[in-house]
């Protein structure tokens, strides 16, 4: 993590009003996130605003980190992608990166789980909370209080420094983050602080391990030592006579030896370890054509001090960068590295390569069976098999724990013959032959100009599952899929916006009726969305979309809110009849909505019977263990519960028996297959149904009714209840009103 230390200088204690406070929030459940950047909207503090920075895991948490210096307060989840991930980022952060001020504050929304007392104390963590318990009221507190708390650390921390001349030289040391550049500009500054103009120097690094101190390289140097740089410690001896020659010998194996400072009146033999973290250790001689007087050493001793840390801290951000960019278990560069690297390219030179991505089959069986040391092993004997057969690759990368990514120049691009016929050849790994199974995804970047890198990455991953899923060995990316998901980026971006404000989205409702009588028995409210160019975007389109990056529950939270207020100016009107809304499978399992249609009946002081929500069949069932208790419970709180689209959906025996719904809700294309003139199979299906309703004591509701064919069927049947075209389309709520007290009249 190259940029986790950008030292640029240190800031001043007063910090500009015009900055915001930056807080982090760590953490895999993106609704839960959405709501924090909700509850800290608007909220100051000191007279500047409140900024939320998101991570979804520790290692992009990680990554934030090491590219930022400005965050105070850390809202963390403890358990993300391990039950320990939460804690490594912590000390991560304290003993890696240094940070002793940063204020974290541990979240869970697991019950029970708990940061030892012992963790608490060592690492310094504020506070801890259940998310359950942790009200908008109380966040703010905790915000607040922390915040103020990183406030005064900070300013402490600014007031312990002492001499501005080596305050001034910190800075310049600091903003450098390549091991040379710093020590270079170490000895520009020695210069300065000393107030010796021509003081030369030189900076060794000894590696652990070395045969003899002489042979250390030299990888800095000033003055007239630079003509020295790369060339090894023993012939900067040879510019010296052979008195001080002897001195200077004694000093570096004093220095080295004894791992300390060693000051005379006209040269200086510096000592920094960071062997701790990197293997290396440092060895400066600074030359001084004056005497220093004991003022200089002194201020020369504690300069030592900063450039200590400084080296310690280049040590750190090399390691970092290895935790950032760096596969661990193969010891490749990853996939952050690789988008690293990609966004570096040139347009030009962009347009003219190929990423193709390796990607294992049956990788988890693998781990599962043979354990995760083995299939770690295999992956990477993977990897260095991939690596041999293409040898003409410019990059290569981890893509994921069973992928490698590889970048060609499209002249240099493995043809579809040369990938399959490295699919039939084995790989050799522990003495034996293995056929090894994988797929491969090929795209060129010239077929994605129209969109950014991030999208590009998105668009390569797809194209590898696409080939997965079809079977296909060797997939070559096709601008057809490069249309499609660039307009999917496109309804992610505007839905993203539409929910920050909520007003282009509204509801329609359809009324559900008597078969025989026409009356209204109740309505569905359907979301609608409005978008920017003022067209429609069906539900069809932006639901899946929205379900697949997370934003579905904020979705379903204001479709409840909207249907709640269109049963209150209903019931306002006269007219107490149910509104069902439609919940995803995800957000049926929230405890977020189930807590909100509670709230909501409480506050609203509604009728729960007047309330119902409509889950598909194929929704109930594929988690029926976790949802059927979620259901039951609504349902005996008042609140109806429909099963939609019902008979498209695989429901057993066992789960129809016992399956939590007051309403089953023939689907649409059996009600349609009736229209046909060979109707016998749609027939048997509609009065099979009817049957498992009338045995089960479901309500049955038909859906899709256009015809009076098909209304004639239905009664025939025994169908008492229908929704359709052929009574009302859905409509708004103005015009709801109206159609109703025309059917009332």
């Amino acid at each position: 993590m190259t940029e986790l230390f950008e030292f640029s200088g240190e800031e001043n204690t007063t910090i500009s009003s015009d900055k915001s406070w930056k807080i982090l929030s760590v953490e895999d459940n993106q609704p839960y996130q959405d709501v924090l950047e909700l509850a800290l909207h608007g909220i100051t503090f000191m007279g500047r605003k409140l900024e939320l920075l998101r991570a979804s895991s520790a290692a992009s948490a990680a990554t934030i980190l090491s590219k930022r210096q400005d965050i105070s307060l850390i809202l963390l989840d403890i358990v993300m992608e391990t039950d320990d991930a939460g804690f490594y980022l912590i000390d991560t952060i304290r003993n890696v990166i240094g940070d002793d001020i940063v204020r974290i504050v541990i979240l869970t929304g697991q019950p029970g789980v708990k940061p030892h007392d012992k963790a608490i104390s060592e690492y310094d963590i504020a506070e801890y909370w259940n998310k359950t318990d942790l009200s908008a009221d109380k966040l703010k507190s905790v915000v607040i209080s922390n915040l103020r708390t990183w406030q005064m650390s900070y300013e402490l921390k600014i007031a312990r420094r002492g001499l501005q001349m080596i305050v001034d030289a910190s800075r310049a040391l600091t903003a450098r983050q390549d091991t040379q550049e710093f020590a270079h500009t170490v000895l520009e500054e020695i210069s300065r602080v000393i107030n010796v103009p021509n003081s030369g120097g030189i900076v060794c690094i000894v590696k652990s391990g070395i045969e003899s101190i002489q042979l250390a390289p030299v990888v800095a140097a000033s003055s007239h030592f630079r003509d020295k740089i790369n060339e090894r410690l023993e012939s900067v001896f040879e510019s010296y006579d052979a008195s001080k020659k002897q001195r200077l010998h004694k000093a570096v194996f004093s220095a080295w030896q004894n791992q300390q400072h060693f000051f005379e009146s006209d040269f200086t033999m510096l000592f920094f370890d960071t062997s701790e973290y990197d293997g290396m250790q440092y060895l400066m001689l600074v030359d001084s054509p004056q005497s220093l007087d004991s003022s200089h050493l002194n201020l020369l001793q504690a300069f030592a001090e900063n450039i200590s840390s400084g080296f310690v801290h280049q040590a750190l951000m090399s390691k970092l960068n290895q935790l950032a960019y760096l596969d661990s278990p193969t010891g490749i560069y990853n996939r952050n590295w690789l988008a690293r690297e990609l966004s570096q390219q040139s347009a030009f030179h962009l347009n003219k390569s190929s990423l193709v991505l390796f990607r294992l089959q049956n990788y988890e069986s693998t781990e599962m069976i043979a354990g995760h040391d083995y299939a770690t092993k295999m992956f990477k004997a993977f990897a260095g098999f991939i690596k041999q057969k293409f040898v003409h690759h410019y990059l290569l990368g981890v893509w994921d724990r069973e992928t490698i990514a590889l970048v060609f120049t499209l002249d240099k691009k493995p043809t579809e013959n040369e990938l399959n016929l490295i699919r039939s050849s084995t790989m050799e790994m522990d003495d034996l032959e293995i056929q090894l199974q994988f797929h491969v995804g090929v795209l060129d970047f010239k077929d994605t100009q129209e969109l950014n890198l991030s999208e590009v990455l998105v668009l390569a991953n797809l194209a590898l599952s696409k080939a997965h899923r079809r079977g296909i060995y060797v997939y070559q990316f096709d601008s057809a899929l490069i249309q499609r998901l660039a307009y999917r980026m496109k309804i992610l971006t505007e839905l993203k916006t539409a929910l920050a404000s909520g007003e282009p989205f509204f509801l329609v409702l359809q009324p559900k009726v008597s078969l025989t009588s026409g009356e209204p028995i109740g309505f569905e409210a359907l979301l609608r969305w409005r978008m920017e160019d003022d067209s429609l975007c069906p539900p069809s389109e932006f639901i899946p979309i929205a379900e697949a990056s997370g934003l579905s529950l904020e979705i379903s939270e204001m479709v409840l809110s909207k249907t709640i207020q269109a049963i209150k100016l209903l019931s306002q009107a006269g007219f107490l009849l149910p509104v069902s809304f439609n919940l995803a499978n995800k957000d049926i399992a929230s405890p977020n909505i189930v807590n909100d249609i509670n709230r909501c009946i409480n506050e609203h002081e509604i009728d729960a019977t007047l309330l119902e929500i409509e889950v598909t069949e194929t929704q109930a069932t594929e988690d029926y263990t976790m949802i059927n208790p979620i259901l039951r419970e609504m349902i005996s709180r008042g609140v109806g519960v429909s099963i939609d689209d019902f008979g498209t959906g695989y429901s057993s025996l066992s789960q129809l028996a016992d399956l939590a719904a007051t309403t089953i809700k023939l689907d649409q294309k059996f009600v349609n297959d009736l229209s046909c003139e060979n109707n016998e199979k749609a027939l048997h299906i509609v009065q099979m149904i009817s049957r498992l309703a009338e045995r089960f004591q479901f309500n049955l509701i038909a859906e899709g009714v256009e015809t009076e064919h098909q209304r004639q069927l239905l009664i025939d049947n025994g169908y008492k209840y229908a929704q359709g075209y052929l009574f009302a389309k859905p409509m708004p709520l103005d015009m709801l009103v109206n159609w109703l007290q025309s059917n009332d009249k």
